[in-house]
């Protein structure tokens, strides 16, 4: 699960970073059940048929109670009913308003909880153990419910780590700049030595894929690329870094070579950006 949704190479970062990582992943695993839970609706309500997990399940219930009881559903859904009475219309809008009251609160349980405000995450995990049990009581146990069961506790799982990395992010005395120095021509002599990072593996030259950014400075050619569902940090033909999802989110790339720091930057306005040595010399808008 991890993997598909999104997961972030540690190499070259600091147990600061990591941890941040892991609780912005947690927090946007929330946003992605939002996404999903607005597209079942919407496919629910045009009589589609079709169904996609990584949803949540009592804003899906209720717009589905709502319009079975108003007899919005073809003929044969109400085949073995005797002489049906269906509800006013108006009942629907008032189940498909609740359905949206939810999907709020958990758009602003992401929203304030990606900021680093904890309460939220777990205002979010208290309501997904609510839809959890929820589905339980109404549905049951189930063959076909497996999938739905796994993905629920996946969920929970999510937003308890999130948590607890937070606090974990609480503990950790804050990160010292050594060899922090003024910026004058007596400590010029003195440069910031940094760990090289180990490279994961040769960039495949074969392989389809799309470069989405790149710059050359110093005799450094960096390649931010895009391979299936993998980003890539590549510096001299060799990945140093990447990102793995199907839904991409904001995140960083980074990787120290020959002493120098080369970060890929992709924010939350769909800007990539490449740095060395904190340094801009490339961005771009992804417009796809």
């Amino acid at each position: 699960m991890a993997k598909f949704l999104g997961k972030s190479n540690c190499n070259g970062r600091t147990p600061r970073q990591i941890l941040e990582a892991k609780y912005k992943g947690s927090a946007n695993n929330l946003l992605l059940v939002i996404l999903f839970t607005v597209i079942n609706i919407v496919l629910l309500v045009t009589n589609t048929g079709s169904y996609f997990l990584f949803s949540a399940f009592l804003p899906y219930y209720f717009v589905d109670l709502g319009m079975y009881l108003c007899g919005m559903y073809p003929q044969e859904y109400y085949y073995d009913v005797v002489d049906p009475q269906f509800f006013d219309k108006s009942f629907l809008i008032v189940v498909v308003a609740i359905a949206v009251v939810i999907l709020l609160s958990y758009f602003l349980c992401w929203l304030f909880g990606r900021k680093k405000k904890p309460g939220f995450l777990i205002a979010a995990l208290v309501l997904f153990v609510i839809d959890t049990i929820a589905m339980l009581c109404i549905t049951g146990i189930s063959t076909e419910m497996i999938m739905d069961m796994i993905f629920h506790v996946w969920v929970i799982v999510s937003l308890s780590l999130g948590i607890v990395n937070y606090f974990k992010l609480k503990k950790l005395p804050e990160e010292e700049n050594t060899l922090a120095f003024n910026e004058t021509d007596e400590q010029a002599n003195y440069p910031q030595i940094q760990a090289n990072s180990w490279g994961l593996r040769k960039a495949d030259t074969e392989v389809k894929s799309r470069t989405l950014l790149q710059a050359e400075i110093q005799g450094y050619e960096i390649v931010y690329r895009r391979v299936k569902k993998v980003n890539e940090l590549v510096v001299n033909g060799v990945v140093y870094d990447e990102y793995e999802a199907v839904m991409e989110f904001p995140h960083t790339l980074s990787a120290v070579v020959g002493g120098h720091k080369i970060e890929v930057q992709y924010d939350e306005t769909s800007h990539m950006y490449i740095l060395f040595d904190g340094e801009q010399i490339a961005k771009k808008l992804r417009l796809l």
